[in-house]
Parts: structure tokens; C-alpha cells; sequence
């Protein structure tokens, strides 16, 4: 009873917060009087699990009007309601590209409506769509059936009564879009914590169960999308280890700190905790691994998002401690860009609580932004490409493709005392999810051709060298599959991907259909073998899931919109080239622009390098033209290069990292 009561209290409490009140002040005798007038609202929260905070909520009522607002730091909005007309299709555009919907059906709660938005209520919307007959961008509000809403609502809802249930919740009086609900890690965003969501090939969404604690080396298991047979039985949540709340704590202190001007930082109380002197992440500082690209000067004035919490590693021993791995993403308004970072959380235990002369942790507990204390830069990232070749001659050796693949990136180098020296490694093996069983082998670049600290691939038969065997190019992403941008090409991708794995290690021998297994979290064992012949084992997790190519179709990604301009000038080397970028709130949003060049070493020159040139811009939200000024660096640049020839290939892109996944788009012209 009393459970249920403190329930009534919170939805009550958050329908309040959600409207708008305006307070008359009164004065009189000895003192002042004050009364509130509470103006109708439509309000909710936005949450994936974690709170969508700043984000942009659409609302296009039967009216035909569009009004919008705008997140707060908890995900939660309000509009007057004089400003809507029911029925209303709302939605909100994820910083991934995928946009999530609700419809409020112009039920209210006393003055007050309330209509949330998550991957719940975006699955009530395609379960409808489907009834419908429609997909969900074509829904409109004066076209809303009520009683077919309902029925979606009822459908989606039995997918998780049972985990809501189990944590004291009342689903026989849930509304997954009009029961307001905080975003705390407890109750239904305890179930929104438990799920991952993807869009199909229809734009449909598909709810998974998520794995949040998983044991150390163990990979989340294959998910099977919910549905009536298949529903979730119980949430996965963090919360009684990690709770959210200290999450929100840190980026409090965080976003306090990020005021601060670089140089009186370390004697700020507002910068006390966010990390200790014994923080290393890849074998760098908590600053350079944060601040690296832009500079650190450049953070001042930052606004951190929540972050988004990927996945519990919980110790089975006393001798280890319990790690949170968290996406953590900002925007830096002094160069309008925004950034992201995989973050580590360790529990330091009553031990370790205060650190560096007794400054206690600002997430308030015992739990710490550690870093993920290797000596070495070793990463694993998912990669989703497009790649688009403008040529339309060449399709049939160079097409323009979605890939899917692994990026695997093992650096040579290492940090010690501040300086960089060889991590003599010889060869790394590494096994996983969506990569040959037997292993695929990473080995040091060859000197003589490239210039490049991190190992290129080697081979794909798991054969480990017995000596120092240089990998023949410095290319390190594994390609597992692709789709085309062309459906005429689809009868022909799998005899190219055929040749192209045949011709190079860096394609898997067949073209992968099944992505289920490379989720978020994912496992991959990592054996380094040194050139002293000593060698050693590493865990590493895959940051995000890795989107099937298919996915990738129906991401709206950004447009050259100068995209012949730009052809013209890439023909002509060492010239100005201007990349005029496209993107809004309806596509992925991009945080660096590049221009990469690549052609095989002069004869004429004693250095047989090949010549690869490749520069990076960092983009802001309104930054969408780029320049990129070639020059030449060396008498073996020569004149054609970079450009576009025979023997010379120049691309131009843009670059994302979302939820931990990495996202390229690449535009080119191949001969």
C-alpha cells in the first residue's frame, strides 16, 4: 500500500512539474502573499533508459499546427495546451538519426495531458502503423483511430507487464504514453533500461531485451525481438550497484567544471571529483583523453549530456572491483561541436572513496571515473559506412555500398613518462563475435610502405607468426557485409564480394546476413605476442552494437549538397576543395569532416612510401562548409596527387560516433 501511495505522489509530482505555472505576488500589511494559476499542459519525459536531455520534441496537432519544445535536463517538456489540438503526433530526433514517435490522443488528466516519449511508445506507434497499413512518418493526427491506438498500446504493454510487475509496478493501469514516469532508473524506466531498440527495413521499430551486468569476458547472448510469445520477464537494471542518480550527480559536477577557465580548474571546488590523479585510459590523462582533439582550452563552457550507461561488469570476487563502462557526449559551444567518449566507472570500495588528498568522488559514493587503466591504446569499435561512388562506369568494380564492419585498432606506441615509445609488439590475434573463428591476425605495418603506428591486418587463418612478418597495408577495419545503394547491384553483390574476398584478408569470406550475435558489449579476447616473445591476454568490449547494413538504410545521413563542384576540384591537385554539407534535425549529425588521399610511391624517389594524405575538421551545428587546402609536403608528393587518376584515390567525408557505434559516410570517384 504504502509502495503504491509514494507512486500516486511521484506521477503526481511529475504531472506538476510538467505545466506551466505562473506566480501572482501579492503584498499587504507586515508581509507578502503569493498564490500560483497552473496553466493546462501537455508535458512528458523523453528517455531511452537514460533522460534525452536538450533535444527538440515536434508536435504536429489535428490542426495542422507544428509546435515545439524542449527538453530539460531530466527529459522531461511542457507545452501549453492552448497551443495543441488533439489527436497529435509527436517525436524527437535521437542524436543517432533515428527518431522515435508518440501520439497523444487528447485524453487529459484532470487540466493536465500527459504524453511520454521512449522506444515503448515508438514501438505503440509502428504496431499501429502496421494496422494502418502505413509507416510511422506517415501517420496523421486527424487520421488517429483511438480504438486502434488502444489496442497497439495493449499489444506493446504485454511485452513487458511482466518485468513492470515483478519491480512493484501496476500494469493493469499502465499507459506507455500518458502514465507520467521519472527518468530514474526505477519503475518503467527500469524496463526502458532493459531494452534496446533498432528500426527495420520499414522504418518499423524492433524491441530487444538488453543485457546491463554481464560477467567479465562474457559477451551479452543473441537477443530475441519481444512479442506476445517472447515477452521480457525481468529487468536488467543497474540501478542497485550504479544507481542513475550518481550518473546525474557527476554530470552536475561535470557541467559546473566545464565553467571554469583551464588554468583554475585543478584548484575548483567545482572540478573536486570528476576524476582522480590515477585515472588512465589507453595509457592517457583524464584530460588529453577527453580533450585531445580540440583542445582543452576549447571545453570551457561545455554542456555534458546524461550518460548513457552501456553495460555492468559486476565482480565476482573481492580481488576485482565492479566496472560501469558509459557513453559520455558533449557540445562545445566555442567551437560548436560535439563529441563523444566511452567513460569508465570503477567501484574504489570504502578504500578507495577519497582520493588526492581526500576529495570524495562526484558521483558521491565509492564509485569513480577511472579510465579503463590499460597502459596500451587498444580499441574495437563497430563501423557503419556508406560509401558512395559518383562514377557511374564503375560500378561494377568499385559500387556504391552500406558496409557493416570491425574496426580494430592496436597501437605500436604507448605512453611512458610522457613520451612515446615502441610497444614492440609482433603480432595480436584477435577473437569474437563476427570474426573468423580461428582468429584474425594483426600485425606492425610495413615501415617501408606506410607510415602508421597502429597494425594493419595480416590475415584472416588465425596464424600467428613465429618472427616479425609486416602487414602489407595499414588497413584495419574487417569488413563482414554490405548492401548497395543501387537495388540493380543486388544480383551481382555476392559474386563481388566473392573477388574482393578472395583479392584481399580484409573481407570476411562471406558476405555476413546475420548481425544478432556483434551487440553492444560484446566480448573479444585480444592476444599480444611482443617481439621479446613474452605475450598476453586482454578483454575488450565493443563499445555499440554493430548496425546490419541493411540498418543503414534507413538512417538519413547527411548530403553533399556541392557534390559535383567538389568532383571538379578533386581532379585538379593541391587546390582548394569546399565541402557544403547538408544536415538538420532529421539526419545523423556529424562531428568531423575529412579529405584522404592515396597513391602508390613515385619510382623516382629513394623512399618507396606510399603517398597517403589525410586532414580532419571538426564540425559545429552550423558549420556545414569545409575547406580543405592540399599542399605539397615532400618532393615525392608529385604533381598529380592528391587527385583522382589511374593510380591516385581521393574521398571526402564526414564521421560520426553515436551509442558507441562509429558512422562514415565517404564520397568518391573511382576510375
Amino acid at each position: 500500500m504504502k509502495k503504491r501511495l509514494n507512486q500516486m505522489i511521484s506521477s503526481l509530482s511529475h504531472a506538476l512539474v510538467a505545466a506551466a505555472a505562473v506566480t501572482l505576488a501579492g503584498c499587504g500589511g507586515g508581509g507578502g502573499s503569493a498564490s500560483s494559476v497552473v496553466v493546462p499542459s501537455l508535458g512528458g519525459t523523453v528517455a531511452t533508459g537514460a533522460p534525452t536531455t536538450d533535444a527538440n520534441v515536434t508536435v504536429i496537432d489535428a490542426k495542422g499546427n507544428t509546435v515545439t519544445a524542449k527538453t530539460d535536463g531530466n527529459g522531461q517538456f511542457s507545452i501549453a495546451l492552448s497551443q495543441v489540438t488533439g489527436p497529435a503526433v509527436m517525436s524527437v530526433l535521437l542524436s543517432d538519426g533515428r527518431k522515435m514517435y508518440s501520439i497523444w490522443d487528447g485524453s487529459k488528466q484532470g487540466s493536465m495531458a500527459t504524453t511520454n516519449i521512449t522506444p515503448l511508445t515508438d514501438a505503440v506507434v509502428s504496431e499501429y502503423a502496421k494496422t494502418q497499413n502505413l509507416s510511422p512518418s506517415d501517420i496523421t493526427p486527424k487520421s488517429v483511430s483511438t480504438d486502434a491506438l488502444k489496442t497497439a498500446k495493449d499489444t506493446v504493454k504485454a511485452w513487458i507487464a511482466a518485468a513492470y510487475q515483478k519491480i512493484g509496478g501496476d500494469a493493469t493501469n499502465l499507459d506507455l504514453m500518458n502514465t507520467p514516469f521519472q527518468a530514474s532508473g526505477k519503475g518503467l524506466d527500469a524496463v526502458l533500461d532493459s531494452l534496446s531498440f533498432t528500426k527495420d527495413s520499414q522504418g518499423l521499430t524492433v524491441l530487444y531485451p538488453k543485457e546491463v551486468i554481464l560477467a567479465d569476458g562474457t559477451s551479452p547472448t543473441a537477443p530475441t525481438p519481444l512479442s506476445s510469445s517472447k515477452p521480457l520477464t525481468a529487468v536488467s537494471t543497474a540501478d542497485s550497484t550504479f544507481p542513475l542518480s550518481q550518473l546525474g550527480s557527476w554530470r552536475s559536477r561535470m557541467n559546473e567544471c566545464m565553467t571554469i577557465q583551464v588554468g583554475a580548474r585543478a584548484a575548483s571546488s567545482s572540478c573536486a571529483g570528476i576524476a582522480p590523479l590515477a585515472y588512465k585510459h589507453d595509457g592517457v590523462n583524464f584530460q588529453t583523453h577527453m580533450f585531445s582533439d580540440t583542445g582543452e582550452n576549447n571545453s570551457v563552457g561545455s554542456v555534458f549530456e546524461f550518460p548513457r550507461l552501456l553495460s555492468m561488469s559486476k565482480s565476482p570476487s573481492s580481488l576485482t572491483v565492479d566496472t560501469a563502462v558509459v557513453e559520455l557526449r558533449w557540445y562545445q559551444p566555442l567551437t560548436q561541436t560535439t563529441h563523444s567518449r566511452i567513460g569508465v566507472f570503477r567501484d574504489l570500495g570504502e578504500s578507495g572513496r577519497l582520493q588526492d588528498n581526500k576529495v570524495a568522488s562526484a558521483t558521491g559514493s565509492t564509485w569513480w571515473l577511472y579510465g579503463n587503466q590499460n597502459d596500451l591504446e587498444i580499441r574495437i569499435e563497430p563501423r557503419l559506412s556508406r560509401f558512395e561512388n559518383l562514377n557511374p562506369d564503375s560500378q561494377s568494380t568499385s559500387p556504391s555500398l552500406y558496409f557493416a564492419g570491425i574496426h580494430i585498432l592496436i597501437n605500436n606506441k604507448k605512453q611512458v613518462s610522457g613520451k612515446w615509445v615502441s610497444a614492440d609488439i609482433m603480432a595480436a590475434k584477435v577473437t569474437g563475435p563476427g570474426l573468423p573463428a580461428s582468429g584474425l591476425v594483426l600485425a606492425p605495418v610495413d615501415p617501408d610502405l606506410y607510415s602508421s603506428d597502429y597494425l594493419g591486418i595480416l590475415n584472416r587463418t588465425g596464424q600467428m607468426p613465429t618472427s616479425l612478418t609486416y602487414a602489407s597495408d595499414s588497413v584495419n577495419e574487417f569488413r563482414l557485409g554490405a548492401v548497395p545503394l543501387n537495388a540493380d547491384f543486388s544480383s551481382n553483390l555476392d559474386a563481388w564480394w566473392s573477388t574482393q574476398s578472395t583479392k584481399s584478408q580484409f573481407y570476411n569470406e562471406t558476405r555476413v546476413l546475420d548481425f544478432s550475435k556483434i551487440q553492444s558489449q560484446a566480448n573479444y579476447t585480444v592476444q599480444l605476442v611482443y617481439n621479446s616473445k613474452q605475450s598476453e591476454t586482454k578483454n575488450i568490449r565493443l563499445p555499440g552494437a554493430l548496425p546490419s547494413p541493411q540498418e543503414a538504410t534507413s538512417i538519413t545521413w547527411p548530403v553533399l549538397k556541392n557534390a559535383s563542384a567538389v568532383l571538379n576540384t578533386m581532379k585538379t591537385p593541391s587546390v582548394l576543395i569546399t565541402a557544403d554539407w547538408s544536415f538538420d534535425a532529421s539526419s545523423l549529425v556529424p562531428e568531423v569532416s575529412f579529405m584522404s588521399a592515396y597513391a602508390p610511391a613515385l619510382d623516382q624517389c629513394s623512399i618507396k612510401k606510399a603517398r597517403i594524405w589525410q586532414i580532419e575538421k571538426y564540425m559545429g551545428k552550423k558549420d556545414t562548409a569545409i575547406g580543405f587546402t592540399p599542399t605539397d609536403t615532400s618532393a615525392c608528393w608529385g604533381s598529380t596527387f592528391p587527385g583522382i587518376s589511374n593510380n591516385s584515390i581521393t574521398d571526402i567525408g564526414i564521421r560520426a560516433l553515436q551509442n558507441g557505434t562509429r558512422y562514415y559516410a565517404f564520397i568518391t570517384w573511382r576510375l
